[in-house]
């Protein structure tokens, strides 16, 4: 046990005297490293006094550099100005001749370098030496430079505009306003170089002139433009002569006086001048219009009636076109013109193409008076079809012309207001037209055939219904009973109430003129036919019907009542002959008393004379409709023949007379054949 105890013991001395050594080892190192830390920081205490001593020296020698490199940079600041001012002196005398050349085409920019050297060079002298020569001198140069600018600015101007094609124009009547159709007013380089121009004017030389440059030269071609086009569709025969109301198995053709619906194609009206109302283009009187493009010509309108005022249809394609290229204006001169000059620009450029379409407008609206002065109420077509194309482009037209001054937009309205009052006035008045138009013999059909008036009213009310909206719109303030409709459109409603009223005094008027005839049986074949046509009119143009029964529910009803009524008059005519044809129930003897056969033959010859007057007459009476025509005669026979057909076996084989062929004249199939014969002038 004590030899372990040792052997510890000597184990701890020997750990103890190696943590000894250690110990000295590391006492050693910091004692280097002591020593090292020390020289460290004597070196670094010398070096700082070396830099400080160093800047001690070079901190004159930097502010010395810096005053240096002030005074250097002074000295370019004073050369670059000298230079400058020195340049200011030669500005005039080398730009001169370059800005008197003028603008070389395609490079405007240099010529507005040019000009921003002379513009500071007259700023200059203005400011630091106002009474020189040098701003005389620069001052000239400057003006000759704007008056170059703006010769150049018009020349460009009128050598790249062109009217508008026809073609294109008529491409744009044809759509809907709100269709594509683009206009190239000018090449893009040569609106680059225009607005360029135009900015430097406005900004650089304060210089407004370009603008009566740029609206004068546009206007005059907007102008050019809308008179090609009404001349194109003129001479192209777009006034279409109107459709033929009624057909000539219908009526005979003739035409009585008093005619209220004169065609084109038979009666030309004056062409209309716009020189004594219309002002100039541009303040100049001399302004031919533009021969129309041989390659195109412009198409005759079919299937439509534009009435029988000259021009109408010219003007209602204008009316689309000129609000197109007011828009295509518009946006050309939004590219070209600053900003700050779009409404003053804009309003003076439409100004005057703007008074040539309103003072169009106010012929066609006084040519619309004159011809309904004739009782030719075609015309009333013309003015509707205007007046539906205004009342269509009016908000459009407003739309444009928002915020200009003087209410161009007005302007348009007031038109549109003067055409409805045309309109409004002359359908009252052709209403009452037909409600007096004058019952003269002379202007009664001899045959009882339709009256004029009558196919006449049909095809005006046939052609209302194209501009039902428009007609219905002008009567609806009119009529308090429409306004308050509730169970249909009160539009309808109004248009209702207006054709039931022209249908009712257009019967009224038929029944006093058959008054003019003195024959019964012609009053009633009269009216028959006048009231037959209208019937199947009606039916024929379900569109008018069903306009007439918003007012009028029965209406086909009471015509088939009145034609109904003229039938059984027209039965009364046989009235004579009839009687004449009546025989007893009871059978006749074989041997007859001299009264007897008086009497008998008292019936055959009344009848054959009745037969005879009443054929005599009425086979130049005419039935135009071929199926009224056929019932009447089939009525006579259904109404005749039995009687007569009696009248002949009872009496036919007795001996009644030594001469039966001078009473008994006509067989049954005799009878039923001039019968057939009825109405017919060549049998």
């Amino acid at each position: 046990m004590e030899e372990s105890v040792v052997s510890r013991r000597r184990e701890y001395e020997e750990k103890l005297e190696r943590d000894r050594q250690n110990l000295q080892t590391i006492k050693d190192a910091m004692a280097k490293s002591a020593a090292l830390s020390q020289n460290m920081a004597s070196i670094l205490n010398s070096f700082e006094d070396r830099l400080k001593r160093l800047e001690d020296s070079v901190q004159p020698v930097y502010r010395r550099t810096q005053s240096l490199t002030r005074l250097q940079d002074n000295v370019a600041v004073t050369l670059r100005e000298l230079s400058s001012i020195v340049e200011y002196h030669h500005v005039a005398d080398e730009v001169d001749q370059p800005i008197r050349d003028g603008p070389i085409v395609g490079d405007i920019e240099t010529y507005l370098k040019l000009m921003d050297r002379v513009d500071k060079a007259k700023g200059f002298f203005a400011v630091n030496n106002p009474g020189s020569m040098e701003l005389a001198n620069s001052m000239e140069t400057f003006k000759i430079g704007i008056e170059k600018l703006l010769k150049e600015f018009r020349t460009i101007l009128q050598q790249n505009g062109k009217i508008v094609p026809v073609k294109l124009m008529m491409d744009m009547s044809g759509g809907n306003n709100d269709d594509d159709v683009l206009v190239e007013h000018l090449p893009g380089r040569i609106q680059d170089t225009l607005t360029k121009m135009a900015n430097w004017l406005v900004n650089s030389a304060s210089n407004t002139e370009f603008l009566t440059v740029y609206f004068q030269s546009r206007s005059t071609l907007l102008n050019r433009s809308m008179t090609s086009l009404r001349e194109a569709v003129r001479q192209g025969g777009a006034n279409v002569p109107t459709k033929k109301p009624v057909s000539a198995k219908d009526t005979p053709q003739r035409r009585p006086a008093g005619n209220i619906f004169r065609r084109e194609a038979t009666q030309r009206p004056r062409r209309m001048s716009m020189r004594d109302k219309v002002p100039p283009a541009g303040g100049s009187s001399r302004n031919v219009p533009p021969p129309i493009e041989e390659s195109y010509v412009v198409p005759t309108i079919s299937g439509k009636d534009w009435g029988s005022v000259e021009g109408t249809y010219a003007f209602v394609t204008s009316c689309s076109v000129f609000y197109q290229l007011l828009v295509s204006e518009r946006c050309l001169m939004q590219a070209i013109i600053p900003v700050q000059h779009h409404r003053i620009c804009f309003q003076q450029l439409m100004s005057t193409p703007l008074d040539f379409f309103i003072a169009e407008g106010d012929n066609l609206n006084s040519a619309v008076k004159r011809v309904l002065l004739r009782n030719d109420y075609q015309a009333v077509m013309s003015g509707l079809k205007i007046l539906q194309h205004l009342q269509q482009l009016l908000p459009q037209y407003q739309e444009l012309m928002k915020g200009l001054t003087g209410d161009p937009a007005g302007r348009v309205a007031m038109l549109t207001s003067q055409f409805e009052n045309t309109c409004h006035k002359s359908l009252v008045e052709f209403c009452d037209y037909v409600k007096s138009d004058p019952d003269k013999v002379s202007n009664m059909p001899k045959d009882g055939t339709v009256h004029e008036i009558t196919s006449s009213t049909i095809s005006f009310l046939q052609q209302c219904i194209e501009l039902e909206e428009v007609i219905g719109k002008l009567l609806l303030p009119h009529d308090p009973a429409a306004q308050a409709s509730t169970t249909c459109k009160p539009v309808k409603r109004a248009l209702g109430t207006y054709f039931n009223k022209v249908l009712s005094v257009l019967t009224q008027n038929l029944e006093m003129k058959s008054n003019c005839y003195e024959n019964p049986a012609l009053q009633t074949v009269f009216r028959l036919n006048n009231f037959h046509f209208i019937h199947k009119s009606l039916t024929k143009s379900t569109e008018v019907l069903l306009i007439l029964e918003e007012t009028t529910p029965d209406i086909e009803d009471n015509y088939n009542d009145m034609i109904g009524r003229e039938r059984m008059k027209y039965q009364k005519v046989w009235s004579k002959a009839l009687n004449s044809l009546m025989v007893s129930d009871q059978l006749p003897r074989e041997t007859m008393s001299k009264s007897e056969r008086e009497s008998v033959k008292e019936k055959f010859k009344v009848f054959n004379s009745e037969l005879d007057d009443i054929f005599r007459i009425q086979r130049a009476y005419a039935i135009p409709d071929e199926n009224l025509r056929e019932s009447i005669r089939q009525e006579n026979i259904e109404l005749i023949l039995p009687f007569y057909r009696t009248l002949l076996e009872r009496y036919g084989n007795l001996p009644f007379t030594k001469n039966p062929s001078k009473y008994i004249r006509h067989q049954v199939t005799d009878v039923e054949k001039i019968l057939r014969s009825f109405f017919d002038v060549s049998a």
